[in-house]
């Protein structure tokens, strides 16, 4: 769209959300790879402005999204912060493709950051593993949640990304031959890692970017978070973070070193699609790789 177009888009967007309201301002947002976000500043009689957030999902080559992607994490938003969770406000769903040339919602602003310091490490550490069994306790037969995907199968995804030269042929044999433990229904982020948090302060302030949600074992997000926070923060990171979960939500993690084979080698399948700068994803390579190895190894003496 030209830059003309989407002034006139936003603008009859900020008067939906605020009858009174007139569009001030409007700038890109960091969306990840599969989203366009722009932040909306808005007047807002008889104070003084308001911020919202427009997102529109769009599918990466390597990513594919439903079709009613859009639709869907909408209406989780919805029936998440009605029940009091720290997500944004949902504020406006629109599929029709009449503004922008693909379905978009409107959410309330939260502002955040999601850098964490040194000096909140242990506390963050702990406000994600609280949150995260938070969610994977919740009854799913009594929240009115949208149609999610299941998540897929770890064992099929290990082997679909795993390297595939003979090296690999006896960690893909024992994959193969692996039989799942735990079979616990949760509901699942399905991309829960330190970018989809905000923080204000110390304070956990809103979890974002539900659009990879879905109903499965808890240990896919577990082992997601772990992955991502060795990159990050390292082993005892890790280490902690998993403590406080378990304290929160005990259960049987004897899958863990599957789900873990299996995120790490997608994330190393995927990781130049990443649009990372290429210093940044040499050590992320060189991280998740180390990962990887651990949780080979772990899985191999699961056996």
């Amino acid at each position: 769209m030209t830059d003309s177009l989407l002034d006139n888009a936003f603008s009859v967007i900020a008067r939906r959300v605020i009858s009174e309201g007139a569009l001030l301002s409007h700038w890109e947002l960091t969306g990840g790879v599969s989203a366009q976000v722009h932040a909306l500043e808005i007047s807002c009689p008889p104070i003084d402005h308001k911020r919202v957030v427009v997102r529109r999902h769009g599918s990466a080559a390597w990513k594919p999204l439903p079709g009613d992607v859009t639709t869907t994490e909408y209406q989780l938003l919805s029936t998440l912060h009605k029940a009091g969770l720290p997500v944004p406000e949902p504020l406006l769903l629109d599929t029709s493709r009449e503004l922008l040339p693909s379905p978009f919602f409107v959410m309330a602003m939260v502002d955040g950051t999601t850098t964490i310091s040194k000096q909140n490490l242990q506390s963050a550490l702990c406000q994600i593993a609280n949150f995260l069994a938070h969610i994977h306790r919740l009854d799913l037969g009594s929240l009115d949640l949208p149609l999610l995907q299941q998540r897929e199968d770890p064992i099929q995804g290990a082997l679909d990304y795993l390297p595939g030269d003979s090296q690999w042929d006896s960690i893909r044999e024992v994959v193969s031959r692996y039989t799942m433990r735990s079979a616990d229904e949760s509901l699942l982020h399905g991309d829960y890692w330190p970018g989809n948090i905000l923080w204000d302060g110390r304070e956990l302030a809103a979890v974002i970017d539900w659009e990879d949600a879905a109903i499965g074992s808890s240990i896919s997000d577990l082992a997601m978070c772990r992955a991502e926070l060795d990159v990050q923060f390292g082993d005892r990171a890790v280490q902690s973070f998993t403590k406080s979960y378990l304290a929160a939500h005990p259960i049987d993690v004897s899958d863990l070193p599957l789900w873990e084979v299996y995120v790490g080698s997608a994330a190393l399948a995927t990781l130049h699609d990443w649009g990372l700068p290429p210093a940044i994803e040499s050590v992320r390579r060189e991280r998740t790789s180390l990962f990887v190895a651990r949780a080979v190894h772990d899985l191999v003496h699961s056996q």
